[in-house]
């Protein structure tokens, strides 16, 4: 939000300065739900860049990462609010770390893991992978108001805006390029444009735009879904009614591994040596989670947790098929998968590494005693089926073994009585 009023000036704390401006010096805070490098691009924009170097991760001196959005510096936030004439303590309030204080590294959406090597062998400066909702940017602009990055965007357990309940794009959808920038139009506020074409980011999906009412039904299961792993971000318990004696840390393990299991190759697979297409993720299909892609198939990953390094349309899919099998309620999974396909947790079981599975079950107080309960009663189902409709084979053979048997008996009676 912005501030009325400029904080060190006596002439100013008697009037207000309209859009936080004093004379030559802008007094402007983050808006309530927006990133710090969002308001320090911002802020770079207006002075052109002049004075103001864009702030990155840095190692601290015990060799971790500090991001400016997660858990800035110090000495970076004395700097920066000493440049821009703003409170430093109001700055902290905006970071991550203050708002989601238990929140794993792994449930941020990252362009590359902190740490994690790149082709060349070297370890890149870790960047979040930003997301947008074309929805909100549009109603920045009509509110005369500029455009900039939610926190919610940047959270790995998110696909959709949950005030717009709307899908996530981080693709231009004129030309299908992921760079963008800030720059500001003839007329009206600050606008998030495409670098390529330089087209505004607010153009909606076409194939989203015209969702039916099915789609949007699909939708809210997964925005329902999203805000309990939200909740468990901030260290709320979840609903009970609907995940049963499991807690926060309980319910994030889960979701975890489970897009872990539903992205990794399956063991032996003939193509060991590169990313195959064959994982389990593939069988869940929901075009909703796609608009405008019919039957999109994904590579597998290795990585601890996919949903970090995911597309918004991967990251969809990823929490569709979680919440189909993680869900106690099992209309939920119908209606997300379709009432004729068969329960999603025991697609889950059949499609997943039994060994990978069989150590998560076995950790102690990973997962709920709910979680481990269904799949047990889920593994006992599909053996019990399975028993039944061996029977049922060896009941059809040696049916028709007898059946076999008699008739050439009645042929050989036949031909010894003359009858044929």
């Amino acid at each position: 939000m912005m501030s009325n009023y400029c904080s060190r000036s006596s002439r100013c704390k008697s009037s207000p300065v309209p859009s936080g401006r004093c004379g030559a010096v802008r007094h402007e805070y983050p808006f309530a739900d927006e990133l710090l490098t969002s308001w320090h691009a911002r802020q770079r924009h207006s002075r052109r860049g002049r004075g103001l170097p864009a702030p990155k991760a840095v190692r601290d001196r015990m060799g971790d990462w500090r991001h400016p959005d997660i858990r800035p510096t110090m000495a970076w936030i004395n700097a920066t609010a000493d440049d821009l004439n703003v409170s430093a303590a109001r700055l902290v309030e905006h970071s991550l770390a203050k708002h989601y204080p238990a929140l794993p590294p792994d449930f941020l959406a990252w362009e590359h893991l902190p740490g994690s090597a790149s082709s060349t062998g070297l370890i890149p400066i870790p960047r979040l992978h930003v997301s947008w909702c074309s929805r909100c940017l549009a109603e920045d602009f009509a509110s005369d108001r500029p455009a900039h990055v939610r926190r919610q965007w940047v959270l790995a357990a998110v696909g959709f805006c949950h005030r717009h309940r709307w899908p996530l794009e981080d693709r231009c959808n004129g030309c299908g390029s992921r760079t963008w920038r800030f720059a500001m139009p003839a007329r009206g506020p600050l606008r998030m444009i495409c670098e390529a074409c330089w087209q505004p980011m607010e153009r909606t999906s076409a194939p989203a735009l015209y969702a039916g009412k099915d789609t949007r039904v699909r939708w809210d299961h997964i925005i329902a879904f999203e805000q309990q792993c939200m909740g468990a971000i901030r260290g709320r318990t979840p609903d009970q009614f609907r995940f049963n004696f499991t807690s926060a840390g309980q319910l994030l393990n889960e979701v975890r591994d489970v897009c872990s299991l539903l992205t990794k190759k399956p063991p032996n697979d003939e193509y060991w040596w590169c990313r195959t297409r064959n994982i389990a993720l593939n069988d869940f299909a929901c075009d909703a989670m796609t608009p405008g892609y019919i039957g999109l198939q994904f590579y597998s990953s290795d990585t601890r947790n996919p949903l970090a390094t995911a597309s918004p349309l991967l990251r969809r899919c990823l929490l569709a098929a979680a919440c189909g099998i993680i869900e106690t309620n099992p209309d939920v999974g119908a209606a997300l998968f379709g009432p004729e396909a068969p329960p999603a947790i025991e697609r889950f079981i059949a499609r997943t590494d039994r060994g990978g599975l069989d150590r998560l079950l076995m950790a102690d107080g990973h997962w709920s005693s709910a979680f481990i309960l269904q799949i047990k009663a889920a593994r006992e189902r599909m053996a019990r089926r399975f028993m039944i409709s061996k029977l049922e084979a060896a009941h059809r053979a040696i049916r028709n073994a007898f059946a076999h048997s008699s008739s050439n008996e009645q042929t050989k009676f036949n031909r010894s009585t003359g009858q044929i």
